[in-house]
């Protein structure tokens, strides 16, 4: 049974987690009966639950029909990933000057925690504790609001870009390509590491949307 905050926040959280993490997977219908009885709540939360999913555009709430798990298109996932390239080299230019000695030890810890992490929940985790830091570090308040707003999406996401072989590892690898580029106080070399590394997160979301369109 859910502990309240309140019953229909309870639920709306439980639920885009479930949604975010992969456990209720797109094209899932999401009963309401169903979920009050898991969830050991009335039908009333669960349903103001959906219908804020539906409004943040989780889910699919159509009169008559089911509330059905969305669908994300590759072009609604590109469109996303470029505005989140945006705010990442722009956060790394900010953060630039403000990163010492400690914060670079710091990311590396947290990459370690990357290079290390035993599921795909985990390593999202750690890597977007990475970005977060640098975004920390920029000081610049409506950046850090952007990135709190996209970062539910972002981690929905990365669990997309890195369903590929290798590509954990390669995370890593560019996250080390930043640290160092920090360290070495050379911020044009840090700017295009993140550039890079956006880039190749693009590139690793087509291509498991084109190995996923294959098996069809």
């Amino acid at each position: 049974m859910l502990n309240v905050k309140s019953h229909k926040m309870a639920a709306y959280e439980e639920i885009k987690e479930k949604i975010i993490s992969g456990e209720f997977e797109p094209g899932k219908s999401l009963n309401e009966r169903t979920l009050s009885e898991e969830f050991g709540i009335s039908r009333t939360p669960v349903r103001e639950a959906l219908m804020k999913l539906s409004y943040e555009g989780w889910i699919i709430n159509e009169p008559y029909k089911p509330n059905v798990v969305r669908n994300f298109d590759l072009k609604t996932i590109m469109e996303a990933q470029k505005v989140r390239a945006s705010l990442e080299l722009l956060a790394i230019d900010e953060s630039f000057n403000n990163i010492n000695n400690a914060d670079i030890e710091e990311l590396k810890l947290i990459t370690r925690d990357t290079k290390y992490a035993k599921t795909h929940n985990e390593f999202i985790y750690a890597d977007r504790r990475f970005h977060e830091y640098i975004y920390n570090k920029s000081n610049n308040e409506i950046l850090k609001d952007m990135m709190k707003t996209l970062n539910d999406i972002i981690r929905y996401f990365g669990l997309v870009s890195i369903d590929n072989p290798g590509r954990t590892n390669e995370t890593v690898e560019e996250h080390n390509k930043i640290i160092d580029s920090l360290k070495n106080k050379k911020r044009e070399e840090a700017i295009f590491a993140m550039r890079y590394h956006m880039d190749q997160t693009e590139k690793s979301i087509i291509r498991r949307f084109q190995r996923k369109s294959n098996k069809k």
